[in-house]
């Protein structure tokens, strides 16, 4: 597998949130580059600890957590991860207190609105690299 980048920009995020959310969200297959339906989905995801403390280190010792959120990969994280990656499915993780303060997912952004997410390209895209969203684990398939 190639070496990934961990963090993804807001731009990336709402990619995997639109394409989750107009397919697998609403009950339609995956699909791959070549128009397939993937029939083998992702079926698990791993995360080290190191990458889930990460996460957590930017949260409140006492409220902190982690949100995780569904995404699948579009054909933009090919040169990145590969073709075989194109329609599986993800987990994006999102520091976040439970009290207070925000995540960067609801800045702003009413609760279904969060959809605003998954907006058309260019639609409040603003700094992609204002806040961080995280894409550490590895999927099977395919790399069970």
């Amino acid at each position: 597998m190639s070496k990934k980048n961990e963090k993804l920009t807001k731009k990336q995020f709402r990619k995997l949130r639109r394409k989750y959310g107009k397919e697998i969200g609403k009950g339609y297959p995956g699909v791959n580059k070549k128009g397939k339906e993937i029939k083998d989905q992702t079926e698990w995801i791993w995360f080290s600890r190191k990458e889930i403390e990460e996460v957590l280190s930017k949260t409140d010792a006492e409220k902190g957590g982690i949100k995780f959120y569904f995404g699948e990969y579009d054909e933009s994280f090919e040169s990145i991860l590969g073709e075989e990656y194109v329609g599986r499915l993800t987990l994006a993780m999102v520091p976040s207190n439970k009290e207070g303060e925000k995540d960067f997912v609801e800045l702003g952004v009413s609760s279904i609105d969060r959809m605003s997410l998954m907006a058309e390209e260019g639609e409040g895209d603003g700094d992609d690299e204002e806040e961080d969203a995280y894409n550490f684990g590895n999927i099977c398939p395919p790399t069970c």
